[in-house]
This record gives C-alpha cells, structure tokens and sequence, in this order.
C-alpha cells in the first residue's frame, strides 16, 4: 500500500467479524478478514484528508464515519452485509469532525464537531 497517511482513523469490527478503517489519503475502504486477509473495499473515494476520528457500529449493524476535510462531504456507512456507500446530505468546510462516534442509549450515533457548527447525529 503506497503513499502516506493512508489510514488514520481508528478500525471498527462489524458483526461478521471484518475490520474496516475509513480511508484518510487512501482512495478505498481498508478490510481485514477474520482470517487475516487485506483488500481494499468499496468505491473510489477522490480527494485527501477524508476521514480521521474512529467510526462507530450502531444498533442496525452498519459502521459510521463521519467526514473530517474537504475531501469528504458525506457520512461514510458500511452496511452489516459489508457494502459500503456515502450518505447523508453534503456537509461542507474542513475540519470538521475530528473525534469519534459514540453510540448513545438511544440507538443514535453522535459525533461532536471540532470545526464544524454542530453535532452530528445519525439516527440509525
């Protein structure tokens, strides 16, 4: 795997016992099977700086990361089944959350700004 700053956030187990870490300069979704086996997963996802505090695995099974940079606009989601894809709407700016997701006794998924203007939640 070339390149620098690869991966910064920190990986998150799903159920089915893969660990995903979100892509921070890397173009793709970095998996590790419960074997041992690395790919890299998922669409291409341009630009750098994309996703730095850790992901969090809701109730419903998917996994959440939540944008940092310019790079990326939307939340990160891989789903229980290990699809990965970009929801939400497009949130704009850099830096914007830099912490990690924390699931809360309600189900939801908070990840607090650092220079975004407000919490973002995921109501998963």
């Amino acid at each position: 795997l070339p390149g620098k700053d690869k991966y910064l956030a920190g990986g998150v187990r799903a159920p089915h016992g893969c660990i995903y870490f979100a892509p921070y300069n890397a173009g793709r979704v970095l998996r590790i099977d419960a074997d041992g086996n690395v790919d890299l997963v998922g669409p291409e996802i341009p630009g750098s700086k994309k996703y730095f505090g850790g992901g969090a695995l809701a109730p419903n099974g998917c996994i959440y990361f939540a944008p940092y940079s310019a790079g990326a606009q939307q939340v990160l989601c891989i789903d229980a089944a290990g699809n990965i894809e970009l929801v939400g709407p497009t949130i704009l700016g850099s830096h914007k959350y830099f912490a990690g997701g924390v699931v809360a006794r309600n189900g939801c998924v908070y990840f607090a700004p650092s220079f975004a203007r407000q919490v973002l939640l995921i109501d998963a």
